[in-house]
């Protein structure tokens, strides 16, 4: 075998020769054409035609890299999301934290720790991660796992060191549910790019910017413990109390060219059950039913009428499912209980049999208020529910 061959290209060398042989013997036969073909055949793979054709076969196609663009440097179209940490209502513990690890990256010129943050949709995982960009002059991309590896090389190329990157829903990078996407980059990769800063594609291994990572999700359990591990910073977002939500709607409604009344503001704040998202949509469909003033007869309109909500703040599927577990009697040994499967639950509310939609959206909340309990049989009234129930 010469030197300048590996152990693969010469074996690849021999099976052409044998596999030329071969098919020129069976095809023809008159010696002399079969020796001629066979000759021209020969030159072919000594010129190296075969073997470019080998490398070009293992050589990855070439990735056509999308276009992203930072999310914050320009003027928002969105007047209700904060910028900075002084503009943010709410999360009081955890501002001065934040405004730390800040000062301490700005001060020693590298990036802000990898954060970690759980937390409902609406609750403002997104805007702590362009207040973290802002606070420290850098971009900041938005992404939505799963991220493919074509998303990933397209930033290896735009991003900048101490950039932000946020990444929501997290969890679907590292579990088997990849929405039919086969391109996403695999967990052990991504692990890589989030500890080492290497990104792993098919050409082989690039540099990643020194950036920091702002990860978010819905439900910790789906995260996996390395994926965990690699963030340094893991901070827990405080639920929202009814008087910040109320200070909100006022800055909300100031912020839009409104007025709100007092009461309309606590009414707002009650029924946005600590959501700041919701809370913004309520203070933007006053206004775009053309009130200026948002008085407690807008509220309630808004609320009740155009959202289907109760003023404590249960959205229609909610009630639904309070009043269809109190429509579910069952009585044991005299004693009667008011429980369902999920299964039936999502059918009867009208999500047809999506256990996932009410687990992640429409119990939750019934649960923190201690109006439904988990069962072996599914979910049930407990007391409270079942008077919150008979109430509506």
């Amino acid at each position: 075998m010469p030197h300048d061959e590996t152990p693969l290209q010469h074996g690849f060398d021999h099976a052409v020769r044998r596999s030329a042989h071969t098919a020129v013997r069976r095809q023809y036969q008159d010696p002399a054409v079969a020796r001629k073909l066979h000759e021209a055949a020969m030159m072919r793979v000594k010129a190296g035609d075969m073997r470019a054709a080998l490398l070009a076969r293992r050589s990855a196609p070439a990735i056509e890299l999308p276009t992203i663009k930072p999310i914050n440097g320009h003027e928002s179209t969105n007047p209700l999301r904060p910028r900075t940490l002084s503009e943010m209502i709410g999360q009081q513990r955890l501002k001065p934290l934040l405004a730390r690890l800040i000062a301490t990256a700005k001060t020693q010129g590298r990036p802000v720790p990898h954060l970690l943050m759980v937390g409902a949709a609406g609750t403002g995982k997104t805007t702590l991660a362009t207040v973290i960009g802002n606070e420290i002059g850098r971009q900041v991309f938005a992404l939505k796992a799963p991220v493919d590896t074509a998303m990933l090389m397209a930033l290896q190329k735009t991003a900048q060191d101490r950039d932000v990157i946020f990444i929501d829903e997290v969890h679907l990078q590292c579990s088997g549910d990849r929405r039919g996407l086969t391109t996403a980059c695999d967990p052990e990769s991504f692990y890589a790019l989030l500890e080492d800063g290497v990104l792993a594609t098919p050409s082989g291994p690039l540099s990643f910017p020194n950036v920091t990572w702002v990860a978010a999700t819905t439900d910790a359990g789906l995260l996996p413990q390395p994926l965990i591990d690699r963030f340094v910073v893991q901070p827990q977002l405080d639920p929202y109390t009814e008087d910040e939500m109320a200070i909100l709607a006022q800055a909300n409604a100031v912020a839009l060219g409104l007025r709100i009344e007092t009461i309309a503001a606590v009414m707002f704040g009650r029924a946005s059950r600590g959501i700041p998202r919701q809370l913004n949509t309520y203070v933007k469909q006053a206004r775009a039913l053309g009130h200026i003033v948002i008085t407690e007869a807008v509220a309630y309109e808004v609320i009740v009428e155009l959202s289907s909500t109760t003023l404590d703040g249960l959205t229609r599927p909610m009630v639904n499912m309070l009043r269809f577990l109190l429509a579910s009697p069952r009585i044991v040994k005299g004693e009667t209980s008011y429980k369902a499967s999920v299964n039936s639950i999502a059918t009867a509310i009208g999500f047809g049999r999506d256990t996932k939609h009410v687990a992640l959206m429409v119990e939750p909340e019934l649960m923190r208020r201690g109006l439904v309990q988990v069962t072996s049989g599914g979910r049930m009234l407990t007391d409270a529910g079942i008077a919150r129930a008979r109430a509506l």
